[in-house]
């Protein structure tokens, strides 16, 4: 009797092929945004308020100071990042450069009327001492001094959250455009062994699906999620809508893909997890209410951006730690632990701080000592294995080992063949006859031992010595 057995040793995935693709390419990319902190400083002097000012306690020039924050993704292994011009405070206009200070101005002597008054000022109050500050500014009779900008980048592991700015890279600013043109600015840090994305060259169509990353201030603000998850990248989805210009003539990518204030700078990429636009800008309830409208928000094509690149000599590149990641994630999804860790445990000794990487190892560990690792024996073997076992224990004889073997000698009958009557088959020969569809010449048989072609009447076998049954 012949026995066909089957084994399936790799389990059915939980999610398609697809989504996992989809999965590890956003897993691989995530860990390439980083979030930029900008730092604004100057020295504000108003002579015509310095009165009012002493009145209140208040020094004669003012130190201002204004922190912002932003998204962004390394481009090069060697720590060559892209973000927004407006996230670094880049602006045509002088008063959106220094809106930030003359903010923090304004609510510094908005709190010392509060302190004197013993009561709390109405946001009416604050806006119309801000209105004040902004007309002698445009007038000249408020100026500031020493005006600075300064950037930092959280890469890797953030864990200290962005007050903590004496843990992150101090970066320096290689390019900037303003944010009323490309917006776009590009930064340097001291780092290697970063994984970094590419920058595709071209443009994506209108329908093509997009997933968008970066720190939205909803998330990152959070109370009630806990310190340890705040930093971690946010990852949303959409459409391309279409492209637009702005009044200044630079190309816009338009999605619905929802971004926040933070997403500013972060990227946009496709399916194959390349960079195809980076986050600008959104727009406002056209009733006056201020708010942004969800939905409907504008990103800077990858185009623009891999030509300012190529004005400073920088090429985007996926590093080879992400794509060690990558192959990492993927047999981590296939549970093939040990081979993933060994992959992880790579990236970490050449990128310490890769974000995630501890992670994944610890959970790789745990599943392994759970014993969910998938059997990394091939299946095909193990199925001709069992099948050869079946058939040797049903027949009780051993199987064949394919080896070259010698030519017999052909048979050339004297008269016209006539088949002797059938005689009762021997289950060696019956069993390759059945199973292999072999044709036997009259006076031949096969030996019982090696399973060559000999004269029937042999007692031995003259290959391998083994005797013969007797007919």
């Amino acid at each position: 009797m012949v026995v066909v057995v089957v084994i399936a040793l790799t389990p059915p995935l939980a999610v398609s092929q697809q989504d996992l693709e989809t999965t590890v390419m956003l897993e691989k990319v995530r860990s390439a945004v980083v979030i930029v902190v900008t730092e604004v400083k100057g020295y504000i002097v108003w002579e015509e308020a310095i009165p009012t000012l002493r009145e209140l306690g208040l020094p004669p020039i003012v130190e201002a100071s204004s922190i912002g924050f932003g998204s962004g993704f390394i481009v090069t292994p060697n720590g060559y990042i892209v973000t927004n011009g407006h996230v670094v405070n880049d602006y045509e206009s002088e008063l959106e450069k220094v809106r930030p200070l003359l903010n923090n101005y304004a609510r510094t002597i908005a709190k010392a009327i509060e302190e004197a008054g013993g009561q709390r000022l109405s946001d009416q109050d604050i806006q119309g001492i801000f209105r004040e500050v902004i007309a002698a500014y445009l007038t000249n009779k408020l100026k500031i001094q020493d005006y600075t900008v300064r950037v930092y980048v959280g890469a890797g592991r953030v864990v200290s959250g962005i007050g903590n700015i004496g843990k992150l890279y101090t970066a320096r600013i290689v390019l900037s455009t303003p944010a009323e043109r490309e917006d776009i600015a590009v930064l340097k840090i001291e780092i290697n062994n970063a994984p970094s994305l590419k920058v595709s060259p071209q443009d994506v169509r209108i329908g093509d699906r997009v997933w968008a990353l970066g720190y939205p201030g909803a998330v990152t603000f959070a109370e009630f999620l806990s310190a340890e998850t705040l930093m971690e990248p946010t990852i949303t989805s959409g459409v391309v809508s279409g492209y637009r210009l702005k009044v200044t003539g630079v190309n816009v990518m338009q999605s619905d893909v929802n971004v926040h204030h933070g997403n500013s700078g972060g990227p946009v990429v496709n399916s194959k997890g390349e960079v195809i636009a980076v986050t600008s800008f959104g727009v406002a309830d056209p009733s006056g209410s201020g708010r942004a409208v969800p939905g409907f928000n504008f990103f800077v094509p990858a185009s623009i951006v891999a030509e300012l690149l190529r004005r400073v000599n920088v090429n985007s590149e996926e590093s080879y730690t992400i794509k060690l990641y990558e192959e990492g994630l993927r047999l981590y999804y296939e549970r093939k632990y040990s081979e993933a860790i060994k992959r992880f445990q790579t990236v970490k000794n050449l990128y310490p701080g890769f974000p995630f990487i501890d992670d994944y190892i610890s959970n790789a560990q745990a599943a392994i000592l759970r014993g969910e690792e998938a059997s990394t024996i091939n299946p095909v073997v193990v199925a001709a294995a069992v099948a050869l076992v079946v058939i040797a224990a049903g027949g009780g004889v051993g199987f064949v080992l394919l080896r070259r073997r010698s030519k017999p000698q052909p048979y050339t009958p004297q008269t016209p063949y006539q088949p002797p009557p059938r005689q009762p088959a021997s289950p060696v020969e019956e069993l390759r006859t059945a199973d292999y569809r072999v044709r036997v010449p009259p006076g031949y048989s096969f030996c019982i031992n090696c399973g060559k072609l000999i004269p029937s009447n042999s007692v031995k076998c003259p290959y391998c010595g083994a005797e013969q049954e007797s007919a």
